[in-house]
């Protein structure tokens, strides 16, 4: 009779497996070891050092009575959480499930205080694009992640961390999640984690896209192990690009640096500040879904330049004195060369993937379908609807952390040992091994390029229907190349041409089901703008869409949009709603 050590070169045996250590997924770890449950982060790089929360670059979102009252900064008396939850959802284009809202804003002061705490720094506050009132206390991704990686090592006799490993699917049993399997990227070793509760804490897949804000790890990894296993996603139309994105060097198309401030200038060939027909209140300082919109607009209608480097229009600082350039250049360092220039010249500028708004469906306890199975941070829908405000990716990722964490440590206190169906694991393994053992076939990194090329052209801030109907063809035919991708490097240790083929694999689904969650879509809404269907339609278009794995396909439909207490408008009115 065939065991488990037959297939999996490493066992780990724990209470609740977390996949994804640095931001929600060490948050969650950190309130499991309050239950004393054993715990195990598995993470992709090093602990510290890899993820998304790491890029995080300025605000932390509560609502501002809070920062004076229980922050002790100085914040507004004249907010609150409703109104802090009402921006969310305005912004969001009201696609927000409002009971996850209405846990983000109410836990938001707790858990920032937390980091406070535990030694993190702030400053502020400051008022963002689509807030009323200054919610952002000014910190730095990694600071977060210093003062969260400070409290795992505190609880080192509850968490194990185990890095460079790269979880590839999860296992099932009776219906139920207990367990997962990946591949030490530095040994090759086949690994199986057995666990009575898991949680993902992934972020997103930003690098279907050539021109991205996030690291290169971000591929869409527990999105998809999510799915195969039986999971469903929401509204993943919705990826957010951040705007005012410049290349850095101007050659590079995957080092890409942010710069917002309130100063810039946006100009298209004609020398045009077209932002006055998205939004001639805010302009520049709108949101960053209707920017990045009148971006790329002003680029699909041939307003923009284009040069062997790609497509831009224009960002300018030229018309403000040197020393305010010099003040902004004390906030937001870059190079002195970078700012030298700003004073002197515009600078091409376009909009880079930068957050996933849609994700893992879950409840407002981060519960999944699945049983035993949660979802934090950014790899999960709902928070954020239609469009992230700036400075809420830390706050959501502290307070569903906690709660994933708290929630998972209730589950597996009750639960019993995990069972493991060994044919799934052999199966899993094969999979995993198979384009290491072809002698010919596809190449990982040319799909990859291939995936984030279709992406970026038919899938990105501007869509309409024909498009995308072209994109799933093209998709159709990749994954007839897929299960014959080959590696030319055999060796199992360090191989990153072997990681690669593990990752277009979660890519190419990814983008899939973003491409016919953007097709069924007939409107436009956040940063889901099609310019076929150039109107948000409340009246028919209050609905997130599901997509889930049958028989293998990707199944869509549609279900109501969670409403609590605050009622979306009626109506339809072209894009943006304002």
């Amino acid at each position: 009779m065939d065991k488990l050590s037959d297939f999996a070169d490493k066992i780990v045996d724990t209470d609740i497996l977390i996949i994804g250590g640095e931001g929600a997924g060490g948050r969650a770890a950190i309130e499991a070891a309050k239950y004393n449950v054993k715990t195990t982060i598995v993470t992709k790089g090093i602990q510290g050092k890899c993820g998304a929360t790491l890029t995080a670059g300025t605000d932390i979102d509560v609502d501002s009575k809070s920062i004076k009252e229980v922050l002790g900064m100085e914040g507004d008396v004249r907010d609150s959480k409703d109104l802090f939850a009402e921006d969310m959802l305005i912004e969001g284009g009201w696609a927000n499930n409002q009971k996850i809202v209405e846990k983000h804003v109410e836990d938001a002061p707790i858990r920032i205080k937390e980091l406070v705490d535990w030694g993190m720094e702030l400053w502020g506050p400051t008022l963002a694009p689509g807030h009323r009132y200054p919610r952002g206390v000014y910190s730095r991704g990694r600071y977060v992640v210093r003062v969260i990686c400070e409290q795992i090592k505190k609880h080192a006799d509850k968490i194990q961390v185990i890095e460079n490993t790269m979880v590839t699917d999860l296992l099932t049993h009776n219906g139920k999640v207990v367990g997962a399997t990946g591949v030490n990227i530095w040994t090759g070793e086949f690994c199986v984690f057995r666990a009575k509760a898991v949680i993902i804490a992934t972020g997103g897949g930003q690098r279907i896209y050539p021109y991205t804000t996030a690291p290169e790890e971000l591929t869409g990894d527990g999105h998809m192990m999510a799915y195969r296993a039986g999971a469903e996603l929401e509204d993943m139309q919705y990826v957010q690009f951040l705007t005012s994105t410049f290349r850095h060097p101007p050659t590079s198309t995957s080092s890409i640096n942010p710069l917002l401030v309130t100063g810039i200038w946006l100009l298209n060939n004609r020398g045009e500040r077209f932002m006055r027909t998205w939004d001639p209140e805010r302009m520049e300082t709108a949101t960053r879904d209707i920017v990045a919109v009148g971006i790329m607009n002003e680029i699909v209608e041939g307003r923009g330049w284009t040069s062997q480097h790609g497509d831009y229009v224009y960002a300018s600082m030229k018309h403000l004195p040197d020393n305010m350039i010099e003040d902004y250049a004390l906030k937001m360092p870059r190079t002195k060369e970078f700012w030298d220039n700003m004073k002197k010249n515009a600078v091409p500028t376009f909009s880079a993937s930068h957050f996933f708004c849609g994700g893992i469906k879950v409840n407002e306890d981060t519960e999944t379908i699945l049983p035993g199975l949660y979802a934090a941070g950014e790899c999960s829908a709902g928070d954020m609807g239609g469009n992230r405000l700036s400075g809420n990716a830390v706050t959501m990722i502290v307070v569903q952390g906690a709660i994933a964490g708290k929630k998972a440590a209730e589950y597996a206190l009750k639960a019993k040992e995990p069972e493991v169906d060994i044919k799934q694991v052999k199966e899993l393994r094969d999979k995993v091994f198979q384009p290491l053992e072809r002698k010919d076939g596809a190449s990982a990194m040319k799909i990859k390029r291939r995936i984030q090329k279709m992406a970026w052209e038919n899938i990105g801030v501007v869509r309409q229907g024909t498009w995308l109907e072209e994109a799933l063809k093209e998709i159709e035919e990749m994954k007839k190349e897929l299960p014959m991708i080959c590696v030319r490097n055999k060796s199992r240790i360090f191989n990153k041409e072997w990681v690669d083929a593990l990752q277009a694999q979660n890519m190419l689904e990814l983008v899939e089901i973003i491409a016919r969650s953007a097709l069924m879509r007939t409107e436009s809404r956040g940063v889901h703008f099609r310019k076929d269907y150039p109107n948000t339609d409340n009246n028919k278009w209050l609905k997130n869409i599901i997509a889930k794995q049958v028989n293998g396909k990707a199944q869509l439909r549609t279900e109501p949009t969670v409403i609590t207490k605050w009622q979306p408008p009626k109506g339809c009115q072209p894009y943006p709603w304002r």
